[in-house]
């Protein structure tokens, strides 16, 4: 640990910012739907945690004339199959 600090600094880039990694959230790129929580409830009426996940599938799309992959929810593909 000590030696990638020393390196890092060599280098001039600092530590805590070559080791982070960018974590990407599971949200649709057309209309921005993301993961919502909720309960499930059982016949008695006791609430436990859950969460609502979108459909998020990859999917290759023209943008100004170039394929470009997206992370689209199910409804805007639909929606962009009708508009085409």
């Amino acid at each position: 640990m000590r030696f990638y600090g020393k390196i890092s600094r060599l280098l001039g880039q600092a530590t805590h910012l070559t080791a982070r990694k960018e974590v990407k959230m599971a949200k649709c790129a057309r209309c921005g739907k993301t993961t919502t929580f909720g309960h499930n409830r059982s016949f008695s009426m006791r609430a436990t945690n859950r969460a609502f996940r979108p459909n998020l599938q990859k999917v290759t799309v023209f943008e100004n004339g170039r394929k470009v992959q997206k992370v689209l929810c199910t409804k805007c593909i639909r929606t962009l199959v009708k508009t085409v």
